[in-house]
């Protein structure tokens, strides 16, 4: 089964609505030990906690999940679908470049509701079954 690499959209229903279909959804992830994280991810997290005992009571609970080391091509990747965005008309988050393109690296589906990653056709997005 694919690794799926979790987007920051989803990650804040996640902790913030516990009934939420996508805190069901990475529930399912994690017990399929499918669940995935990249650091610009934990960064988007985190920042957007602002009591720091918080920030650290969920940066302990993503520590315990696999988190992927960007490598050298996945920066030339993240560049090359950067370009290929902007000559369409479109400027993507750097965040948003990164995980696409670990995510082609790695053959992983990418769980996020963010528009952005419609105009990425490299990217294989994660349809839940919930």
């Amino acid at each position: 089964m694919r690794l799926v690499l979790i987007d920051t959209c989803i990650w804040v229903p996640f902790f913030s609505r516990p009934q939420s279909a996508e805190k069901q959804n990475v529930d399912a992830l994690l017990d399929d030990d499918r669940a995935t994280l990249i650091g610009p991810i934990v960064t988007e997290i985190l920042q957007g906690i602002p009591r720091e005992p918080q920030a650290a009571y969920i940066a302990s609970l993503l520590r315990g999940l696999r988190c992927l080391e960007m490598e050298w091509e996945d920066w030339l990747e993240a560049a090359r679908l950067g370009r290929r965005c902007a000559a369409a008309g479109h400027r993507l988050p750097l965040s948003d470049l990164i995980l696409a393109a670990v995510a082609i690296r790695r053959d992983a589906e990418i769980y996020t509701s963010d528009p952005h990653f419609d105009l990425l056709g490299d990217v294989v997005q994660y349809a839940p079954n919930l």
